[in-house]
């Protein structure tokens, strides 16, 4: 079947996995709904790139649980495997980064020693041991030969995770592992998705992609009386029991909670270009994802490489340390390190402003009472002296508000994604400014930054914060607004001190501007798409970083150079934050 919207295949067939019912206001409705009909697939077709390296967290430790649980592999012997691996672990997928080999022989042995745990306390309780499952449960509808409503004419609903059951299949097991610590809690719609595989749902041996399934029904010849479904936390250990009941329960959550998110996800219309645009199949014939051929001018990596996405965060954290972007960025590695001081104080006055600056109708901060110190501090739970500052901060701002003064016809988004596509390099180029608005017909896009110190004068805004270059680049490539000589790039610079606090304005019309904004962005975005190993740079950075734990080289830089004493002097985890702030 030949699809005119840039499609080719079938779309009778429909997965559903638990994420897909999971609540998203970012998602595009377009991505999911064609993510969720396998047999379809781009026009013209996305020829597949190999990434340099692994690019999924969790697939070196499914590997190693699979030695264990099914191979009966010793813990030790997996963990030397590991530490004699330099290219792809076993073999399979891409090499894998030193610190995320690290990372996964860590959670390995806080994985095994919270299963032991757990199947100890289960005994004590009258519950049967359970084991691993080889093959994953799935739930699939017989074939049909007319299509339904939503032109499908098969259902196949998955699992992920690592499963376990009772030798007599009484009892049915899902450990969901989360990077960090275990979630307390997850979404109804997707518990319900997930209970209603482990309590129908049948072992089913792992096929091609784009492959159809069998036409029959799967059939579950010892049903479970009892399913449970676990968390996590690789970094910790720390399990959460997130629900045990049995069939006619779980039967009851799937279609009270999961069947409307799928159907919502399945029938999605309307496009929202945001991070779905990395992964979506619909690119190629989305009329609403702007394109910007030559954004900075970069050049195409070689060899090619799969779509992705670039922030100005990544741009920042790459330049900072390529493993530091590699291992949190994209693994989402995280060792549960305390932020700095002045990141906290950063975040708790962005959240305060958004907040004010979301409600409707729009009203100017000048028009506010002056924040209280008590009340900073029980809003934001910093410590006395950090909310001290934070209260001047924001006294601060509301003589430098957007909003004052603002008319009530005027739009006022905040933190409003900006989304563009550089087709020669295949990258989806992703903007969060803190607040776009419109004054009489311009656009003005407003950065708000924290810091304990002045600007320096001897470097350019645009270099100093390259978030300010993008929005010149996405302003002069028409992402956002008509015309970039009507806009306005705005740095607001918040200090505690009265009077110290400036607003900066930046005219992405004129060409020094542009120009200086693509020479800014191509020199961080060039070393970025080009990297292929990700290897450690390290420095005062190395203090904040969340990946440290599992990084020799940043390790060892932390310990020859302790971190200086003073209320600011750690650096905070996210690149998209000043060092200051």
């Amino acid at each position: 079947m030949q699809n005119s919207s840039g499609f080719v295949g079938h779309d009778w067939l429909i997965r559903a996995s638990p994420r897909m019912a999971r609540p998203d206001p970012a998602a595009c409705p377009t991505h999911r709904r064609t993510a969720m009909r396998p047999l379809l697939v781009a026009e013209p077709a996305v020829p597949f790139h190999p990434t340099p390296r692994e690019e999924f967290g969790f697939g070196p430790l499914f590997t190693a649980l699979d030695l264990w649980e099914h191979d009966h592999w010793s813990v030790e012997r997996v963990r030397e495997e590991l530490r004699n691996t330099r290219s792809p672990f076993r073999g399979w997928g891409s090499p894998v980064h030193p610190a995320h080999l690290a990372w996964t022989a860590h959670a390995l042995e806080r994985y095994v020693a919270a299963r032991a745990r757990e199947q100890a306390s289960a005994t004590e309780a009258g519950l049967p041991p359970t084991s691993p499952v080889k093959q994953p449960w799935t739930w699939r509808t017989r074939r049909t030969v007319a299509p339904d409503a939503r032109g499908a004419r098969q259902y196949e609903h998955t699992l992920w995770g690592r499963m376990y059951a009772s030798d007599d299949g009484s009892v049915r097991d899902l450990w969901l592992p989360s990077l960090s610590r275990a979630k307390t809690g997850r979404p109804d719609a997707e518990l319900g998705a997930v209970v209603q595989v482990m309590a129908s749902g049948a072992p089913t041996p792992r096929r091609k992609a784009r492959s159809e399934p069998p036409s029959d029904a799967t059939i579950s010849t010892r049903p479970p009386g009892l399913v449970r479904v676990f968390d996590i936390g690789c970094a910790d250990g720390s399990v959460e029991r997130l629900l045990s009941e049995g069939p006619v329960e779980a039967r009851q959550r799937f279609e009270t909670h999961a069947v409307p998110a799928f159907l919502a996800a399945t029938t999605g219309t309307g496009t929202q270009p945001g991070e779905s645009c990395v992964d979506c199949k619909a690119t190629a014939g989305c009329a609403d994802l702007k394109r910007a051929p030559l954004l900075w001018g970069g050049r195409p990596p070689a060899p090619a490489r799969k779509r992705r996405s670039v922030s100005a965060w990544d741009l920042r954290l790459h330049a900072e340390c390529p493993a530091q972007y590699h291992l949190v960025r994209r693994l989402h590695l995280n060792d549960l390190s305390t932020e700095g001081r002045g990141a906290q104080r950063g975040r708790a006055v962005d959240a305060w402003l958004d907040a004010r600056h979301a409600e409707r109708p729009v009203q100017g901060c000048r028009d506010r009472a002056i924040p209280a110190l008590a009340a900073v501090r029980a809003r934001t739970g910093l410590d006395d002296a950090s909310a001290g500052e934070a209260a001047g901060m924001l006294a601060e701002h509301r003589l430098l508000c957007p909003l004052n003064g603002l008319g009530a016809d005027e739009q006022v988004l905040v933190q409003h994604r900006v989304t563009a596509y550089v087709p020669e390099l295949d990258v989806i180029v992703l903007a969060v400014p803190d607040l776009v608005y419109t004054h009489r017909g311009r656009w003005i896009w407003r950065e708000t930054k924290t810091s304990a110190r002045p600007l320096w004068e001897r470097r350019s805004l645009l270099s100093t914060y390259p978030q300010l270059a993008l929005g010149v680049l996405l302003f002069q490539a028409g992402a956002l607004g008509d015309d970039p000589r009507r806009s306005w790039v705005e740095l607001e610079h918040l200090r505690e001190g009265h009077g110290e606090s400036r607003l900066e304005r930046i005219d992405p019309g004129r060409a020094e501007i542009v120009d200086e904004a693509r020479a800014v962005i191509a020199e961080l975005a060039q070393p970025l798409l080009d990297d292929t190993t990700y290897e450690p740079r390290t420095g005062r950075h190395c203090h904040g970083c969340q990946a440290r734990t599992w990084c020799r080289p940043g390790t060892a830089y932390v310990t020859d150079h302790p971190r200086p004493e003073g209320p600011d002097a750690q650096t905070p985890t996210r690149g998209d934050v000043a060092a200051d702030d």
